[in-house]
């Protein structure tokens, strides 16, 4: 159920490690919001262009927007965003590397607006 979508400049340290982040948000966020792993939603988005700022030094830059049905706490949603933000910190922190910030922001699906279907079982 929850849609993540993950952006980020061309820069981003790690990128070899997306793949298994994600997996790793899907298996440490599902018990926290009581949801099956399994319908979990990533979709990753390179940005093939950006402005960082002034443009005045190399920055790398990914966005999380996790979104999830309403009715979770606010405590929950900060314990998502928690998780989340340090299994990023541990996937993409590297020495030397460059600059890198990651911003997250966990929020809600519209229950009464989002429809759902699955073909071809």
């Amino acid at each position: 159920m929850p849609q993540i979508h993950i952006t980020y400049t061309p820069n981003l340290p790690s990128q070899s490690q997306l793949e298994s982040f994600v997996i790793q948000i899907h298996k440490s966020v599902s018990p926290l919001i009581s949801s099956d792993a399994t319908n979990f939603k990533t979709y990753l988005t390179p940005i093939e262009r950006s402005v960082i700022g002034l443009a005045d030094k190399e920055k790398a830059v990914m966005h999380i927007d996790f979104r999830m049905f309403a009715g979770r706490s606010a405590a929950i949603k900060q314990e998502v965003a928690k998780t989340i933000l340090a299994l990023a910190k541990n996937t993409f922190s590297q020495p030397n590397g460059v600059e890198t910030e990651i911003t997250l922001e966990v929020g809600n699906l519209d229950n009464d607006n989002y429809h759902k279907v699955i073909v071809n079982q």
